[in-house]
């Protein structure tokens, strides 16, 4: 029985999201048929080891009373390094060890290509995107201009940092609606909608509680966000669309996650599946979608979103590169089970690792005897 480390939580405002994610994922990998490690990541930042009751809700109703029945943890980041467990006398091998990682952490942390690097460094096969496409994922800025750059529509955005506060004569070139969003966050969070300059500042001063880079990006008026999710590490799969419904201007974070079904996180907002768009714009977004994911390469699974003008345009948004509830939901409208989309992850998961080991990682040279030969300042590089 393959063992699957979950890796879940985080140090993030998302940290509550991913934990349904990673509930739901857990779930899904045992009715699979895998053994299923729980490594939780608490909001302090320690890793946590986890048992049976880390799978059940209930048990994250007092987070600190959790922590308490785990056994502090943490991956080693060398080569081929192994899960350690701390026990009276320091840490220890814990013994039993995951075979593939499965990070769920939503945002800074886990999904911006941190943990990625922790992961690459000790080799063990992890599911979804690499550092690079995960740092793009993190950076809403960064994305727009890869995707305007491949031929990408984007709408047209100013960057604000908080060292450098925005000028009159910049708000004077600013036309009305605009949205502002932390350029490193998701979920909604921070996210508002600004129809007026009086409320320019306050939106302003809210954003950057979240992040030290804001976007001030054009509004769109009568306008559908349409999302797509493409799995694989090339070639891709898509899957069908899904037209989220707003309570009001803005899909929030209620939207997502506070509405009726609120248990079963991004599962429980209110859709259209598929999209109610014309044949033409469903196909110019797949395209879009898998073109995007191939340009950052991408792997394992994504969530890309777009917004859809009322005359049919096509803007990109963003990219969730773990998205919530894995965009399970399309998945299953697309005729793929829970259960089987996540032995999917990880076969790819283990198809990466492979492929990666058929790359060239060492280089011989002479440089070193050289330049120990010629001392500090007789070597040239």
């Amino acid at each position: 029985m393959t063992k699957i480390g979950v890796i879940y939580g985080g140090v993030s405002p998302e940290h509550d999201v991913a934990v349904v994610t990673a509930l739901q994922v857990m779930n899904a990998l045992k009715e699979a048929g895998y053994e299923v490690m729980p490594l939780y990541i608490a909001k302090t930042g320690k890793w946590f080891l986890g048992n049976a009751k880390f799978m059940r809700p209930e048990s994250y109703k007092n987070l600190k009373k959790l922590t308490l029945i785990g056994k502090e943890a943490f991956l080693s980041p060398e080569r081929g390094g192994r899960l350690m467990v701390k026990g009276l006398f320091g840490y220890r091998d814990a013994g039993n060890q995951p075979e593939v990682i499965f990070p769920v952490i939503h945002g800074h942390g886990g999904e911006d290509g941190t943990l990625q690097g922790l992961l690459e460094m000790n080799g063990i096969p992890y599911v979804g995107c690499g550092v690079t496409a995960s740092g793009v994922k993190i950076d809403k800025y960064l994305a727009k201009k890869i995707a305007k750059s491949i031929g990408i529509e984007v709408l047209g955005d100013v960057l604000v940092t908080k060292d450098k506060k925005i000028t009159k004569e910049d708000k004077k070139k600013i036309k009305y609606p605009v949205m502002i969003k932390p350029v490193g966050l998701g979920s909604s969070i921070g996210l508002a909608r600004v129809n007026k300059e009086k409320d320019l500042e306050d939106a302003l001063e809210v954003a950057f509680c979240y992040d030290n880079r804001v976007m001030i990006e054009e509004g769109l008026k009568d306008f559908a966000e349409v999302n797509i999710s493409i799995m694989g590490n090339g070639p891709y799969t898509i899957s069908v669309t899904e037209q989220p419904v707003a309570s009001g201007e803005v899909l929030s974070f209620s939207d997502k996650y506070e509405g009726q079904k609120k248990q079963q996180g991004m599962a429980g907002a209110q859709r259209l599946i598929p999209a109610k768009q014309s044949k033409n714009v469903i196909n110019k977004i797949q395209k879009q979608a898998e073109d995007f994911f191939r340009t950052i390469g991408g792997k394992g699974i994504a969530r890309v979103d777009f917004m859809v003008s009322k005359t049919g345009k096509i803007y990109f948004n963003e990219i969730n590169t773990m998205p919530g509830s894995l965009a399970f939901f399309l998945w299953e409208a697309s005729g793929v089970k829970f259960k089987d989309l996540v032995t999917k992850l990880v076969e790819l998961a283990i198809e990466e690792k492979e492929s990666k080991k058929k790359l060239i990682s060492t280089f011989e040279s002479n440089i070193l005897s050289g330049f120990a030969n010629k001392g500090l300042k007789g070597g040239k590089v």
